[in-house]
């Protein structure tokens, strides 16, 4: 919180600092507009999380993060690697409009600016600017030239373009995340994927369970169990992933292994999800998936009877499958 200062301060503060004209004594009304004065100051420096929260320490992580990302949103700040440290710099002005653009090119720069990192199809933009369609592929392909914009291919349809700004990365509702590539659906990437999660969580309760350490056999069921993170730390080691998997990536695999019933899923005390490899205490055969092998009224079938194998319904749905 910043508070009024008195006079009596404000000239021992000019005396000590000969070269401060103006003293500041107010603070932005918003955190949004305080964040964003400290990244502009900042120029070409650049601003890190440690920098932030030593200027605004009356912030909490969540609201520093959820100021951060909106401005990020709107594309006012950009995220830039330096030494190896993450830091915000301030994009400027540029960002407003494209540079030398008319009234219609800037009606069609800020829609897209506005639609995100999702990007715009080019008939809401027609919709929204009321501009003829020959007139407004013009000014797209003008937007382009000058690197202002750019055309990205959605995967939910092949032939369905949007456009967004030249320098956001695509949300990945558009692109497909990890699973796509050139708009082609990697399977091969995905079963991969999936037995080297198995392979881990495999690994996690074989070892769990020979530890002579433990005795409690309740302690090594429970330790057998590994989350997400973990996988997905195995899973950047091995290097068979070209591509940044995040944490919600390898939750999808291990959901398939859930279903596939390879692995059992729950939630554990500190409220974090788990998974563990299961396997059949029974190895199964082609004749243990016939229907009378579960078949509760197996003893009453016979060629005699009006219940045979001829007439059975479930022996007629196997059969077809």
């Amino acid at each position: 919180m910043f508070v009024d200062m008195s006079a009596a301060v404000k000239r021992k503060l000019s005396d000590d600092v000969p070269a401060m004209k103006k003293l500041r004594v107010s603070a932005p009304e918003t955190a949004e507009q305080r964040v964003l004065e400290i990244i502009k100051n900042s120029g070409n420096k650049g601003v890190s999380d440690e920098d932030l929260i030593k200027a605004c320490p009356v912030l909490t992580i969540d609201e520093r993060v959820d100021v951060v990302n909106k401005l990020i949103q709107n594309d006012t700040v950009t995220l830039h690697k330096v030494k190896g440290e993450l830091k915000y710099k301030y994009k400027g002005p540029t960002i407003s409009s494209p540079g030398d653009t008319n009234t219609e090119e800037l009606v069609v720069f800020n829609l897209i600016r506005d639609s995100g990192r999702k990007g715009i199809w080019i008939r809401d933009v027609r919709i929204k600017s009321n501009l003829g369609l020959p007139r407004l592929k013009k000014i797209l392909k003008s937007l382009e030239t000058k690197k202002a914009i750019k055309a990205v291919k959605s995967v939910a349809a092949s032939r369905k373009i949007v456009y967004m700004l030249f320098d956001l990365e695509p949300d990945s509702s558009i692109t497909g995340g990890a699973w796509y590539s050139n708009q082609e659906f990697e399977s091969e990437f995905i079963e991969i994927l999936t037995k080297q999660s198995y392979k881990f969580l495999e690994a996690k309760k074989s070892k769990s369970l020979k530890n002579t350490a433990i005795r409690s056999p309740l302690i090594k069921y429970n330790t057998s169990y590994a989350t997400a993170d973990r996988v997905l730390e195995f899973i950047s080691k091995t290097g068979i992933s070209k591509v940044r998997l995040s944490v919600e990536d390898i939750v999808s695999i291990l959901d398939l292994l859930v279903y596939d019933g390879l692995a059992a899923k729950r939630v554990n005390t500190e409220g974090k999800v788990e998974y563990r490899s299961t396997k059949s205490l029974l190895k199964r055969n082609a004749v243990s998936f016939l229907p009378c092998g579960s078949c509760p009224v197996i003893k009453r079938c016979s060629d005699n009877n009006q219940l045979n194998c001829l007439n059975c319904k479930h022996m007629k749905i196997w059969t077809t499958i």
